[in-house]
């Protein structure tokens, strides 16, 4: 039968519950949130009492660090609070019922023979538990409940990490699995992954194996836990965080309840030694060294002289903290040098120094234990490569590293030294084609359960930078960016340097591509595959020329960049803009005078030129004031001048693509994707649909704007604002210099008030801030701070 999901609701409002509930309400669904009723409110009558649970789990959700569970403030409207004594009979209306609460099986059986008694019949119902098997879960409950339900294994924090893990019982309908697996990922953003009804399901069962295997290495071989990270995390494909420093994120106490289960709930399997967790983990505990959470656990961070961050590890010997020490070793300097993931973990694991030692160690542990249970705990290599990118942050798998590695080459050296390969690698160097995924005829992966090759699905033909370039689809590049082919006539500009940031190879190119586009094709897509659409222009280069006095090269390449920005704007064909991560500054600047966005949903956009004493000079200030010259209440010139300045003079960057339409950095009107590995491909498509209605004369390019400002009056005004601000100590006198140069243009400089400025007065007087601000040492002197430090300077 067809499902659909207009309303739901959420049990349990800690943590997970309502990351979950903030999850549903961001993609547009109404949702009821409950919990029980504090045993201090259960004689009140008072619906603020008996929701105080509830209502103060929304209220953390919402206040969340390092973000808010929510895309936007708005979203928070969508859930409605309750508890489970007086609105249980809501989840009568709901098409998807989540249970979350706390990790007892009799609790949440108990719940589930409440819920079967309240809920309509076509109704979903989930478990976000991480560990108890769906079929305990549903012992006793009816039929319709059984063919109904499954887990839906979130990962916390909700917003952030991408991985839902499915898992049906004997009874779920395979419908329901098909539609959630399509929910999550369209609606929710999520990556799911359908797992077996095993222990720890995908992820848990093979990170934690990770996670401790490595450890009890680290502790027979003698390594530093910092050694240990330094060596196993971005060198390796990993987060920064790497194994212990993850451990810390995560919770000492959460890895052991994880590890204590497996080791308890997996008697058979053969690699079960390595879930016991050491002595010393258990006086961790013990001495509450939790991890981030308490101030310390693997690592301990504190603030030294000045207020410089001092970082300590723990040495097991001695359970005492020491002073984290730089990790050198050649092979993993030869890793660094290394942009591609797959040449970092090939030069790493092939090294004889002791960093290349415990990469390979590692590997072959993770490889081998990988391929012992893949069969047992889900039905293709998929899965579990998606389940551990996803869940960990990893940028590959364990089954395509075996493959990067080679399988039969791995296979050799693991047999030399005497480890014992998997049923599973046999099966694939014997009847397969000596890898686990495969590209021809069409991208395939090994089935566990035919044990051949099954075709992609179609969810998996995204669109990426890289796959362009390996399809040999260049148009034009420079060493800074490319024009790459999309097919259908649409052409994607590609940036390429560090952190995508700006120069005049990428001004260039902008310009280009726009001619380009409309000679030969029929839009322009801007995007990259980079979790930094770009940090903005190169201050290298700026600083340097300021330096050398090189003030007409600074002037014409500002220029070179107003008048890039100003092509995209009124090209005669489409021009979308597609970021995603960090797009600051310039970067913002491009997405602004781009005729379309479609943004992920986790972009952070800003323009944040004042924190290094500039103001922005590619056009930011100008679109800024288009934006705000409609919808809002005030009446005359003031008015967008003072909204513009208040966004541009604390360099607001917003917290997602949502936020960023609210501060008008987005249109209304621009599209947010979800799922990040979507965003070119719904790029490439809001741009042929664009190129449709221009074809059929239902799109053109914009009108130029106009403009009505303050002048001298309205500039005085704003930086009065500055001025109080340095008298209470919250702003430096060179604070005020920027806010100054900022006001004086989002005033107009001086004109008059009944006079109509062009795009281009405004362009000119953010030329001439940007170069003022430019030349004076306070400003230089913040730039080389950023540069060196990555902070910003109050001086």
């Amino acid at each position: 039968m067809p499902y659909e999901i207009k309303r739901a609701a959420v049990i349990g409002a800690g943590t997970m519950g309502a990351g979950i509930a903030a999850a549903i309400a961001n993609a547009g669904i109404p949702v009821d949130l409950l919990d029980i009723v504090p045993d201090d409110a259960k004689a009140s009558t008072d619906p603020a009492a008996r929701n105080r649970i509830t209502q103060a789990g929304l209220e953390r959700a919402l206040k969340a660090k390092p973000a808010s569970a929510f895309y936007s403030p708005a979203d928070a409207r969508l859930v409605t609070v309750g508890n489970t004594e007086d609105n249980f009979d809501r989840l009568a209306q709901a098409d998807w019922i989540v249970e979350a609460v706390f990790e007892r099986l009799d609790v949440k059986q108990a719940t589930y023979q409440r819920i079967e008694q309240v809920r309509k019949p076509a109704s979903i119902v989930s478990s976000n538990t991480s560990g108890i098997p769906a079929k305990m879960l549903m012992e006793g409950r009816d039929a319709s409940l059984r063919q109904h339900f499954l887990i839906t294994h979130f990962f916390n924090p909700v917003r952030f990490l991408k991985l839902l893990e499915l898992v049906p019982d004997v009874d779920t309908d395979p419908e329901v699995v098909t539609f959630m697996g399509k929910f999550g990922t369209e609606r929710l953003g999520k990556g799911t992954v359908v797992c077996k009804d095993t222990p720890g399901f995908i992820a848990n069962r093979l990170g934690n194996y990770g996670m401790l295997a490595t450890l009890h290495r680290a502790l027979a071989e003698g390594y530093g836990f910092d050694q240990v990270d330094a060596i196993l995390g971005t060198p390796m494909g990993r987060p920064r965080s790497a194994v212990f420093g993850t451990a810390d994120l995560a919770g000492i106490d959460i890895m052991a309840d994880v590890a204590d289960g497996l080791y308890r709930n997996l008697p058979d399997d053969p690699y079960r030694d390595a879930f016991a967790l050491p002595d010393f983990v258990r006086t961790m505990l013990a001495n509450k060294w939790l991890g981030n959470k308490t101030g310390q656990g693997f690592y301990r961070r504190t603030k030294g002289a000045g207020g410089k961050r001092e970082v300590a590890v723990l040495d097991p010997a001695t359970m005492e903290y020491r002073p984290s020490e730089k990790v050198a070793f050649p092979s993993l300097d030869a890793a660094k040098s290394q942009d591609d993931v797959i040449e970092r973990i090939r030069t790493l694991v092939s090294a004889t120094d002791r960093a290349g030692k415990l990469a390979w160690e590692t590997t072959a542990d993770g490889l081998i234990y990988a391929a012992t249970i893949g069969p047992e705990i889900t039905d293709d290599v998929r899965n579990i490569d998606n389940a551990m990118q996803w869940g960990f942050n990893m940028e590959i798998g364990p089954f395509a590293t075996y493959d990067a590695l080679g399988v039969e080459a791995t296979t050799r050296r693991m047999q030399a030294e005497g480890r014992t390969i998997p049923p599973l690698v046999q099966q694939v160097l014997g009847n397969g084609q000596g890898k686990f995924f495969v590209d021809a005829p069409a991208r395939s992966y090994f089935d566990f359960r035919t044990q051949a090759y099954a075709p992609a699905p179609a969810s998996d033909a995204v669109i990426t930078a890289k796959a362009l370039h390996q399809a040999n689809k260049v148009v034009k590049e420079n060493k800074s960016a490319s024009l790459l082919d999309m097919g259908d006539g649409v052409l994607l500009l590609e940036f390429h340097t560090k952190l995508n940031a700006l120069d005049d190879d990428i001004f260039k190119l902008l310009s280009e591509s726009v001619a380009q586009a409309q000679q030969w094709g029929r839009a322009l897509v801007i995007g990259n595959d980079s979790d930094t659409f770009s940090a903005g222009a190169n201050l290298v280069q700026a600083v340097m020329a300021s330096k050398m006095r090189q003030w007409k090269l600074i002037e014409q390449s500002i220029k070179s960049f107003q008048d890039a920005n100003m092509a995209l704007k009124y090209a005669d064909i489409p021009v979308v803009a597609a970021p995603a991560g960090r797009a600051l500054g310039g970067g913002c600047e491009i997405i602004m005078h781009s005729q379309h966005a479609r943004a992920a949903v986790e972009a952070y956009i800003g323009l944040v030129e004042v924190g290094v004493g500039l103001i922005p000079g590619g056009g930011g200030c100008k679109e800024m004031l288009v934006r705000w010259q409609k919808g809002i209440p005030e009446k005359g010139p003031f008015g967008p001048s003072r909204h513009a300045f208040e966004i541009i003079a604390v360099a607001t960057v917003s917290t997602s693509a949502r936020e960023a339409q609210g501060l008008r950095y987005l249109r209304k009107t621009d599209a947010v994707t979800f799922d990040r590995e979507r965003l070119l491909l719904d790029a490439k498509a809001d741009a042929i649909a664009l190129a449709e209605k221009a074809a059929r004369g239902e799109w053109q390019k914009p009108e130029p704007a106009t403009f009505q400002l303050g002048g001298t009056g309205a500039r005085l005004a704003l930086k009065q604002f500055a001025e109080n601000l340095h008298l209470q100590g919250k702003a430096s006198a060179h604070d005020v210099v920027v806010a100054d140069q900022l006001a004086r243009v989002l005033t107009g400089g001086d004109c008059q008030p009944t006079q109509i400025l062009t795009e281009q007065d405004i362009l000119d007087l953010e030329r001439e801030a940007f170069l003022f601000l430019l030349g004076t040492p306070q400003t230089q002197e913040r730039i080389q701070y950023t540069l060196q430090t990555g902070q910003p300077l109050r001086n």
